[in-house]
C-alpha cells in the first residue's frame, strides 16, 4: 500500500503546519491537535508496552491461541458483506505486531443501543470496546459499564498515541467526576449546525439553480428550504420530501445540551451561562410548528414514529428526497456517499463546538474487560497504524478501492455503493480516519482543514464540563421516559405544538425538571467559577 506509506511524512507536515499556527492565534488549537503520531515500533516502544506484547507471545506459545478483542462498530445498515475478509487482513498485522486478534461486531444503529446494553448487562457476549454515546455516556459510566482509562496509567502507558492525539484539554471533556471513562476519535468535534441536505437530481428536476462555495455548501434559510420543499412535494408526489431523524436540536442548532440530556440546557452557549428548560424556550416552539407545518404539508411520511431506518438509508431507498444534518469539511463526499446519490448541501447555522462535541461521538472500553491492557494496546495502533486505519476505514486495496496517480482513492471497476463489500460511511465513528488515503472529491489536505475547522469554530463555554447525575437517577429515568413518550410526536409534527408542548411541559415538571436543572445549573456554576474564575 504505497498511498499509505506516504501518509506519515503527510500527516507530520500537517502538524508542523497546525503547530506553526497554533502560534498565530488566539484560538484553542496547539500543537496536539494533529491528526497523526508515530507508529509504534521495536525501536521507540516503551518497556511496559513490549514486555505486555512478550507476555501474550509467551502464553501464545503455549496454547496456540491468540488473546481476542472485540470492537463493537455500528453501521447504518448492519453488517457489511466483507466484515470477515477485513478483519482477517487485519489480524495478519496484529498478530504479528501485538500477538493478539481483533473480532469486529458490526450492529446496525437502530439496535445497537439495545443489544450492547444487553450484552453489558447480561455480561454474555465478550464486548471490549463500544460506542458509548449511543448507549448515552453518563447513562454507561452510571451502570458500571466503563474502564477507567486514567487507572494505574493505563493509558499513558499502553496508550501513548493516543495520549499525543488527543489533546488534554479534550480529555478533560471527557471526563465523568475526574475520570476518563472514553476516547473521542480524531474528527470534527466542531460541527457546522443547521445543515439540509438535498438529492441534486431532484433539485435539477425542479430547475432550482443554487452556487456551492468553496466548502461545497449553499448559503440558506428555512424559509428557502420550505419554499424548495413544497416544489419538491408538488413534482414528486410519489416520494416523502424530509426523513426525519431525532436530531433537530443535536444537530439542527447551536443550543448545548448539558451533560449529553436535553434536561437543562444553554440556548446560547457561547455567552450564556443560564441553565433553562429548552422546551419552554422559543426555539423549541419555532422548531415543533415547523414540524407540524410540515407534516400537515405533507413532507412527513404517517410512519416517521415507527420507521427506524437511518435517514441517509431511507434517501438511498428513493423513497425520500432530503434529511437534516450537520456539516463539516467534506461532508458533501460523506453524505453523498451515505445516500448514495449526489447531495448539495445547504448551510443554515454557524460552526460551533458544544459542550458535549468532544464527547458526540466516544469509544468506551467495557469495566468487565479480562485484558485492558492488551485492549488499549489495540486501540492504540488503530489510531496510530496507517495499514490498520485504512483497512478499517477503506478496506483492501484492489478490492475495495483503488488508488489514482494523484493519491486518491475510489471504488475499482464494478463497484459502487450497491454491491461494496466494505463501505460503512462510518468513517467518524472509527479511531483516526485522517492517517488514511483520501477519498476522491475529497481535498487532498482533508485531515488538516478538520482540524482548522475545530481550532476557528465558535466553542461552547461549557466545553468540559461533565453534569454528575448520580444522584438524580431516578428524576433522569423519569425525564427520559417523558421525553421518548413526548418528544418524538411533537418533533415530527404529530402533536398540536402548543398544547402537546404545554401537556409535555406539565408532566416533566412533575417528575422533578426543576430540581434536575437547578442541579445542573449548580454544579455548572461551581465548574465555571473553578475555570474561568469570578462569578
Amino acid at each position: 500500500m504505497k498511498i499509505v506509506k506516504k501518509l506519515i511524512v503527510i500527516f507530520l507536515l500537517i502538524s508542523l503546519m497546525l503547530t506553526l499556527a497554533a502560534c498565530d492565534t488566539d484560538k484553542t488549537t496547539s500543537a496536539g491537535e494533529t491528526s497523526a503520531a508515530p507508529d509504534i515500533t521495536e525501536s521507540n516502544m516503551s518497556a511496559e508496552y513490549k514486555k505486555a506484547i512478550d507476555e501474550r507471545r509467551a502464553e501464545h506459545e503455549k496454547t496456540g491461541e491468540y488473546k481476542k478483542i472485540t470492537y463493537a462498530l455500528y453501521t447504518w445498515t448492519g453488517r457489511p458483506v466483507g466484515l470477515d475478509r477485513i478483519q482477517e487482513a487485519m489480524n495478519k498485522i496484529l498478530r504479528e505486531k501485538l500477538c493478539l486478534e481483533i473480532e469486529l461486531l458490526a450492529l446496525d444503529f437502530a439496535s445497537y443501543r439495545q443489544d450492547i446494553q444487553l450484552y453489558l448487562t447480561n455480561n454474555n457476549r465478550q464486548i471490549d470496546w463500544y460506542g458509548g454515546n449511543v448507549l448515552g455516556y453518563t447513562s454507561c459510566v452510571n451502570n458500571g459499564f466503563c474502564y477507567d482509562l486514567d487507572a494505574d496509567n493505563l493509558l499513558a502507558t499502553y496508550g501513548p498515541g493516543i495520549e499525543e492525539l488527543v489533546p488534554q484539554k479534550y480529555q478533560e471533556a471527557c471526563k465523568y467526576a475526574g475520570h476518563l471513562y472514553g476516547i473521542p476519535p480524531i474528527k470534527d468535534y466542531a460541527i457546522t449546525a443547521t445543515a439540509i441536505v438535498i438529492g441534486k437530481e431532484y433539485l435539477d428536476a425542479i430547475g432550482y439553480e443554487y452556487k456551492e462555495d468553496e466548502k461545497q455548501e449553499v448559503a440558506s434559510s428555512w424559509e428557502e428550504i420550505e419554499a424548495i420543499y413544497t416544489q419538491l412535494h408538488e413534482k414528486f408526489p410519489d416520494k416523502y420530501v424530509f426523513a426525519v431523524a431525532d436530531n433537530h436540536f443535536g444537530q439542527g442548532s447551536v443550543i448545548d445540551n448539558l451533560g449529553n440530556d436535553w434536561f437543562g440546557v444553554l440556548l446560547d452557549p457561547t455567552k450564556d451561562r443560564k441553565v433553562v428548560n429548552l422546551m419552554e424556550s422559543d426555539e423549541w416552539m419555532d422548531m415543533v410548528k415547523r414540524m407540524n407545518r410540515w407534516n400537515k404539508m405533507g413532507f412527513i411520511p404517517p410512519d416517521a414514529l415507527t420507521d427506524k431506518t437511518s435517514s441517509s438509508a431511507k434517501i438511498k431507498s428513493g423513497a425520500y428526497m432530503s434529511m437534516l444534518a450537520q456539516s463539516k469539511p467534506g461532508y458533501k463526499t460523506q453524505i453523498s456517499g451515505e445516500c448514495g446519490r449526489e447531495m448539495i448541501v445547504f448551510r443554515l447555522g454557524k460552526d460551533i463546538i458544544k459542550s458535549s462535541g468532544i464527547t458526540s461521538v466516544i469509544t468506551c472500553l467495557n469495566r468487565a474487560t479480562s485484558d485492558p491492557v492488551a485492549a488499549v494496546q489495540l486501540m492504540n495502533e488503530l489510531y496510530t497504524d496507517p495499514e490498520l486505519s485504512t483497512l478499517l476505514v477503506w478496506g483492501e486495496e484492489g478490492t475495495d478501492y483503488v488508488t489514482d496517480p494523484d493519491g486518491h482513492i475510489h471504488f475499482p471497476d464494478g463497484v459502487d455503493t450497491r454491491n461494496a463489500e466494505w463501505y460503512h460511511t462510518m468513517n467518524w465513528e472509527m479511531p483516526n480516519q485522517y492517517i488514511c488515503p483520501v477519498w476522491v472529491g475529497d481535498s487532498p489536505d482533508l485531515g488538516a482543514k478538520i482540524m482548522e475547522f475545530n481550532a476557528q469554530a465558535e466553542t461552547s463555554i461549557a466545553l468540559g464540563f461533565t453534569f454528575d447525575n448520580s444522584a438524580y437517577t431516578a428524576e433522569y429515568a423519569a425525564l427520559q421516559n417523558i421525553y421518548d413518550e413526548y418528544a418524538s410526536q411533537l418533533l415530527y409534527g404529530f402533536l398540536d405544538p402548543v398544547s402537546g408542548t404545554a401537556e409535555f411541559n406539565d408532566k416533566l415538571k412533575k417528575a422533578g425538571l426543576n430540581r434536575y436543572i437547578a442541579e445542573k445549573q449548580r454544579q455548572f456554576d461551581v465548574w465555571y467559577v473553578n475555570n474561568y474564575g469570578g462569578k
